[in-house]
């Protein structure tokens, strides 16, 4: 019979001693490793960076209103020609015009302009509307629309979400969309004389100008 000796048996008990330190050791590590990574990955805030391209698009109007009237010019994204992938910022509408009666003396007529806030998808609470405007010096008014509600140019930094959360939020059509309606309305002034046969001042033609500030949203990570 084969008898081991005394010192093998400790040598062998020694590297399979050895060699289970050194498996333990290992599972620990790759433990130790995946959940520090899974730990790193989910305390990881991204950070993504989110920058805008900005065009625009113009146009112009022109209508006869006569006194004591109102008159409605309505406006849509379906009136203009814009790339589905552009977003609305703001629309603004520049409103002229001049005494046209064509008597001596006639003062200006009296328009007020007014957008109201309905009908039309866009940032209506946002301070920096400007919705109506009145002239009777023939003066230009202006009022301006802001659409995309957070938008002002400017490129941002945003942490956490998702890129496509991101796309998402910048790529809502719904801001812009349905029917925005500009009113005018005409109180002539009627010049001195105007008791006379053809001295009347009964209509004026108000001209708009209008343009839209269109955007697309890049983002990076």
């Amino acid at each position: 019979m084969f008898l081991a000796k005394e010192g093998d048996s400790g040598k062998a008990f020694a590297l399979l001693a050895t060699v289970v330190v050194v498996g333990l050791a290992f599972h620990a590590y790759s433990f130790i490793v995946v959940k520090e990574n899974d730990i790193l990955s989910k305390y990881n805030i991204q950070e993504y960076s989110i920058s805008f391209e900005e065009s625009s698009l113009q146009g112009s109007d022109s209508v006869l209103i006569g006194d004591g009237v109102t008159e409605t010019i309505q406006f849509s994204r379906e009136m203009i020609n814009a790339d589905v992938s552009q977003m609305m910022a703001r629309i603004t509408f520049t409103i002229n015009y001049e005494e046209t009666s064509g008597q001596i003396a006639d003062p200006c007529d009296e328009v007020l302009v007014n957008i109201p806030p309905n009908g039309f998808v866009a940032d209506w609470q946002n301070a920096a509307n400007d919705l109506s405007d009145s002239s009777d010096d023939c003066e230009t008014m202006t009022l301006t629309v802001f659409v995309y509600p957070g938008y002002n140019g400017e490129d941002i930094t945003e942490e956490g979400q998702s890129k496509e959360y991101w796309e998402t939020m910048w790529t809502n059509s719904t801001y812009g969309s349905g029917v925005l309606s500009l009113e005018i309305s005409v109180d002539t002034n009627q010049p001195p004389g105007s008791i006379l046969p053809g001295a009347t001042d009964d209509n004026e033609e108000i001209n708009v100008q209008w343009e839209v500030t269109l955007f697309e949203a890049n983002i990076e990570r």
